[in-house]
């Protein structure tokens, strides 16, 4: 995907946060690290992605990068993507994302009138042991 294939919404959000989650699976469930996804070309740059995530990127390249909201009753960006380990770094090439309103319980409803849903990307299939070309 190129950077203008991105939509020009999302990038905006995403200028606007810092600290993101970003969720891997491994052999025993969940594993969660904070990051500073850069986003370049339409893809995520992760500099420094710690070995357990390597690991799981390596076997299950599906990942979520979530940044939570910035105030209580702001906006939570989550978007899923395949990742790749490109050297000593990690790719995120996203597929979907949801720019999903926190609030309090009793003002959620079923659909919320100011989220945002992204269709970025067909999923993607790796190929290769190593992972490294999606």
């Amino acid at each position: 995907m190129s950077e203008p294939d991105f939509p020009p919404e999302l990038a905006d959000i995403v200028a606007g946060l810092e600290l993101a989650f970003l969720v891997s699976i491994g052999d025993l469930g969940p594993h969660t690290t904070p990051q500073h996804p850069v986003l370049r070309d339409g893809r995520f740059q992760i500099s420094t992605p710690g070995p357990a995530t390597c690991r799981n990127i390596a076997a299950r390249p599906a990942v979520t990068l979530l940044w939570p909201p910035t105030r209580p009753d702001g906006h939570v960006l989550i978007i899923d993507g395949h990742a790749a380990l490109r050297g000593n770094a990690l790719e995120v090439i996203p597929t979907h994302a949801v720019f999903h309103h926190v609030g309090a319980p009793e003002a959620m409803t079923r659909r919320c009138a100011d989220c945002r849903r992204f269709t970025l990307a067909p999923p993607y299939v790796l190929t290769g042991a190593d992972n490294q070309n999606p």
